[in-house]
């Protein structure tokens, strides 16, 4: 390659002298390139000769001042203007202004151009392109910290997607201002940069750049001080980490959230004794004589049978839901999830699940206790009326209430009942019989040393199987059959089983089937029963004020619930263990924590006469859900749904207790502090010290699900952390620039930077490199930029420089002065190319 084509010499002018400035010297070079050719070095003194002359010509033929004032105008408006479009990376809309080019005298040709700019308005102009940016990313960042509502609906997110990426591409478009600003310095006013790092301003968008042979070579360079070393790592690495997190980090902010979000939180109180709300032992001197007879149709009550219509309906509908013939082809019914039951004034979710043991079935049952779903629910009412007495600040969101749902939970020191029973099949010869009585070994509620027979019994598949059993010699098959009632009847006989014998165990039944008169054998069910205490999550939605069903979830072995900032998600699991309810969670001592004994004089009351139907509430039960249909329902399923649902009951005439906090509005009435509730700074409901003293306290945490801008999760808080890292980092730049006023928009694209190259002197270092780098070293070459003489020695254009160099020993080369325009070709290269075109 010839020398004298590897070089892109230029003029060396200075801004400050009378005639030429950074535009005009193009038309100076245009009216040059016309002259007739004469020697190399004249003809290059004649291109400023000539364009003073051309000046002094044009002054004389315009009227005083009028052409040097409209040129310097549109000139500067020109310079200005295209700076800033250029910072901003609109280069295209920069060919708008070639009017305004001409208009003043400037020609459409290439001119020259001031490579370093010390000038802190235009230093500043150029600083728009963080403008942008900066301010949507602080305006995302104020609007998560300060929280936002949007309300129930938004605007399609799609939307705010497409929106976060533009705000991505403008951050990365400001981060790789920064860094070419930086390497600009380095190259222009400093020591240098390596190879590898020429091109890193274009790289910032791509994170293996910070794997490559190019940035590794250029931190690894020997030319380069540690304290270099460290600035150049650090700058190069942080801006391609921004670059690559910013744009994920502004959409998490940006794109309004739907979900459940802190509302508040109050304690609460119940006007019984933990006792009393969970007592350990159920006896009948409690429950009013009235129960002994039930209603076909009754309110909610204080009764343990109370609601048995409702378990009816339930089983009746689990065996309506298949057809027969096809529970005849897969032996399977699949029931409702669960049956809802009243409270005074709740509704709560009974659960019915199943439990496996040596291949006989047994069933689950748990529901919520009566008082504290009340109380629940009362308060998710006074809560929503509370809402319409926000005073929210303003700006802050629309109204709350308008939300899609409302959660409320009691997620501590709260407990429900849990019963599990199994039961196996036997048969009475005559009122002769003298074998034993015993009752199923139940796995996950008697101890295995009680074990001290076998029982031999038939098995839904119709197979005899042999399962554990615990004998009781306390009961004898002659008091089975001398149970009252029809023989024609199901027949349930309560059974107290000692504790010594059945530790774990509730009470005992028998159940008498049906049998017709001629018939002396009496076939028999013997179930063993467990129930306790267990502690669980309660949690109501509201939807639109409308309280919904009190539903629960378990926390195993006592542990803690952890309050979730989204309760959305799973506390602990579902009561039932599995999904859809086909296994139930037991397993004392862990789970249920605490034990329930129950006498046979109160479980009596679950088995009311029903004088309207002249027969007991077991027997409707069996006699209603047990068809051919549904011949594979245990019955253990009705004798647990009949056992919790007394035992929920317990304190049934408890209720929320205390004063709601209020204010006075403007008419002097009473209002609902919603500001004070919301704000969970302290309780809302108020009582009195020692009144309260032994009551049940829980606390009540509230949560309301609509779109939303906060930090109450983790992804937020990480984003603004990120975005915060880049407004430092760009708001640091925009001092920089201000401060010291350089500037400059030169080699930010491949094409500038190669232009520079291609006109500049060869150099055997990057010998062998034109089909490619595989060597290392080639990236830790540090590379300057320094002007070098025309030839003819009147004027300097600029090289690029591998290398080294000394600038003081280096013959021609010299810094690049700020303020000082580059870019004229050297004469003897225009008169040489001129003669090779004639």
């Amino acid at each position: 390659m010839d020398p004298r084509i590897s070089r892109l010499s230029t003029s060396r002018v200075n801004e400050t002298e009378e005639i030429p400035t950074p535009v005009e010297s193009l038309e100076a070079a245009t009216l040059a390139a016309s002259d007739t050719l004469g020697s190399a070095k004249s003809g290059s003194s004649g291109s400023y000769q000539g364009h003073k002359v051309q000046e002094s010509t044009r002054s004389k033929a315009a009227p005083p001042g009028a052409l040097s004032t409209t040129k310097k105008f549109w000139g500067s408006v020109l310079e200005t203007t295209q700076s800033v479009l250029r910072a901003l990376g609109l280069n295209i809309v920069a060919l708008a202004f070639n009017p305004i080019r001409n208009f003043s005298g400037r020609g459409f040709s290439e001119r020259t151009k001031i490579a370093i700019r010390k000038n802190r308005k235009i230093a500043l102009l150029r600083s728009l392109v963080h403008v942008v940016p900066v301010g949507v990313a602080l305006y995302e960042i104020i609007l998560n910290w300060n929280t936002y509502y949007v309300g129930s609906t938004t605007y399609n997110l799609a939307v705010y997607q497409f929106l976060a990426k533009v705000h991505e591409l403008t951050i990365q478009a400001s981060v790789a201002a920064v860094v070419f600003s930086f390497v600009r310095s380095k190259l222009a006013l400093g020591e240098g940069v390596p190879f590898g790092a020429l091109f890193s301003g274009l790289q910032v968008g791509q994170v293996s750049y910070l794997w490559s042979m190019e940035f590794w070579g250029s931190v690894r360079s020997e030319h380069l001080s540690v304290w270099r070393k460290l600035e150049l790592l650090f700058i190069v690495s942080l801006s391609v980490f921004l670059a690559a997190t910013c744009g994920p980090s502004s959409a998490i902010l940006l794109v309004p959230r739907l979900e459940l979000w802190p509302a508040g939180s109050t304690h609460i109180w119940i006007n019984a004794t933990s006792d009393e709300l969970w007592p350990s032992r159920f006896s009948g001197s409690t429950v009013p004589t009235t129960c002994s007879r039930a209603q076909e149709h009754s309110l909610s009550s204080n009764c343990p049978s109370s609601e048995w219509q409702t378990i009816r309906d339930y089983l009746s509908m689990s065996k309506q839901i298949l057809a027969d013939k096809y529970v005849d082809m897969y032996h399977v019914i699949e029931s409702p999830h669960d049956i809802q039951l009243k409270g005074k004034g709740s509704t709560r979710s009974l659960v019915l699940g199943s439990l496996s043991m040596n291949g006989t079935s047994g069933a689950g049952c748990t529901t919520q206790q009566v008082a504290v779903a009340d109380a629940l629910t009362s308060t998710g009412a006074l809560w929503f009326v509370s809402l319409n007495n926000v005073t929210a600040k303003s700006g802050h969101g629309a109204s709350l209430a308008d939300q899609s749902d409302a959660l409320h939970t009691v997620q501590r020191d709260n407990y429900q009942p849990f019963s599990a029973a199994f039961c196996a099949q036997d048969s009475i010869q005559d009122i002769l019989d003298v074998n034993p009585v015993a009752f199923p070994y139940i796995p996950t509620a008697n101890q295995s040393n009680l074990i001290n027979t076998n029982i031999t019994y038939h098995s839904e598949s119709g197979l005899t199987a042999v399962a554990s059993g615990i004998s009781y010699p306390g009961l004898t098959r002659r008091q089975i059959l001398e149970t009252p009632g029809p023989i024609s009847d199901y027949r349930l006989r309560w059974v107290e089983l000692p504790e010594d014998l059945f530790n774990g165990s509730s009470i005992g039944a028998v159940i008498l089937l049906p049998r017709e008169d001629s018939n002396s054998s009496q076939n028999i069910l013997l179930c063993n029963l467990a129930a306790g205490w267990g502690t669980v999550t309660l949690q109501m939605h509201t939807i639109s004020g409308g309280a919904g069903v009190v539903s629960s979830q378990t926390s195993l072995n006592d542990r803690p619930i952890q309050a979730n900032k989204n309760p959305q998600g799973e506390y602990a699991q579902d009561p039932t263990g599995e999904e859809e309810g086909h296994y139930f969670v037991y397993d004392y001592p862990s789970y249920p924590q605490r034990p329930i004994n129950v006498t046979q004089a109160w479980a009596d009351y679950l088995n009311p006469f029903v004088p309207a139907s002249n027969t007991s509430v077991f027997n409707i039960l069996m006699r209603e859900t047990l068809s051919p249909a549904s011949k594979h329902i245990p019955v253990t399923g009705i004798l647990t749904s009949l056992m919790t649902n007394g035992l929920a009951r317990s304190a049934f005439t408890s209720e929320l207790q205390g004063s709601v906090k209020t204010f006075p509005g403007p008419d002097g009435s009473p209002y609902l502090d919603g500001n004070y509730w919301l704000s969970g700074k302290g309780d809302a409901f108020t009582v009195d010290a020692d009144e309260s003293k032994d009551w049940v306290k829980l606390k009540v945490e509230s949560y309301l699900q609509g779109y939303a801008y906060n930090t109450y999760n983790t992804p937020p808080r990480i984003a603004i952390a990120i975005l915060t890292i880049y407004c430092l980092f760009a708001i640091g730049h925009i001092l920089y620039a201000g401060i010291t006023g350089i500037s400059s928009t030169c080699w930010d694209s491949i094409a500038e930077v190669t232009a520079m190259a291609v006109n500049s002197t060869p150099t055997s270092t990057l010998r062998n490199t034109c089909a490619g780098i595989m060597e290392l070293h080639i990236f830790k070459l540090p590379v300057r930029i320094l002007t070098f003489r025309d030839l003819e020695g009147e004027g300097e254009h600029l090289e690029l420089v591998f290398g080294v160099v000394d600038e003081k020993q280096a013959t021609g080369r010299h810094l690049i002065q700020t303020n000082q325009t580059y870019g004229t070709m050297p004469a003897s290269y225009k008169t040489e190319n001129h003669l090779k075109t004639l």
